[in-house]
């Protein structure tokens, strides 16, 4: 039987605690204006990427991961991915929740979606809740690198970056990384220490596993056809691990 945290437990966990557990927040205007909550930065990414997305029965793959907090579900982490000759959109979704009873203590939404070409993040459009603190990061490629900007600010030149996505096993081999969250440059090392067996959808399979550490400290596991499967973390006493559906 799974354990319930109690609220002190709760609140550790919640950066930053919402007082007395309440807080008035924006979610459904969130959840529904996604490409319409800055104007400035959807002039930073590219018309392609703000075009409706195509019916979820043309998706090439969906990964479905339940986000555990010592064992206990606090939410879902969505990734569907469409691919079309050279073309790929991905379209991410995150929404968890922790708290005890009706009471929310701390609450994260994320959606944010990407265009690739030729396997090149083309731009990059991502709106982030948490807890109440609203980030908008956009990107968009240029003759010279990425351009991006945080919050609807003045886009800065970048070189060229992954976002904090996960789902492409290349994540793994790079030493910076671009935060879906708030467009910070996190510098990370990666390094595989070798193939073990998880579950998966109800069955066993093989699968690397990395241990990404620096900026962030997490483990991540990709199957042996490079499919993102598993994710892993400690933070404040908790572990955190994502589980595939």
């Amino acid at each position: 039987m799974l354990k319930t945290p109690g609220a002190e437990e709760l609140q550790m966990i919640s950066v930053p605690i919402v007082k007395q557990g309440l807080r008035t927040t924006t979610v459904a205007l969130f959840l529904t204006s996604f490409f319409a909550a800055s104007p400035r930065a959807e002039s930073n990414v590219s018309e392609n990427l703000l075009a409706a997305l195509p019916p979820q029965s043309q998706a090439s793959e969906t990964l479905v991961f339940d986000v555990l907090m010592d064992g206990r579900n606090i939410g879902q982490h969505t990734v569907t991915v469409w691919k079309q000759a050279d073309s790929t959109k991905v379209d991410i979704s995150i929404d968890l929740k922790v708290g005890l009873g009706p009471i929310v203590f701390y609450r994260y939404e994320q959606r944010n979606r990407s265009l690739w070409e030729n396997g090149i993040l083309d731009s990059f459009l991502s709106n982030t809740n948490d807890d109440g603190d609203i980030y908008t990061v956009a990107g968009n490629r240029r003759d010279d690198g990425m351009s991006v900007a945080v919050n609807g600010g003045a886009a800065a030149l970048v070189p060229d970056w992954f976002p904090t996505t996960y789902w492409d096993k290349r994540t793994v081999y790079q030493d910076r990384l671009l935060a879906t969250r708030d467009g910070e440059v996190l510098d990370v090392e990666t390094r595989s220490v070798g193939f073990e067996t998880t579950e998966v959808r109800g069955r066993t399979v093989r699968a690397e596993k990395f241990e990404m550490r620096g900026d962030l400290d997490i483990d991540l596991w990709y199957d042996e056809s490079d499919r993102w499967v598993k994710l892993a973390f400690r933070y404040r006493g908790s572990t955190f691990d994502y589980v595939l559906r």
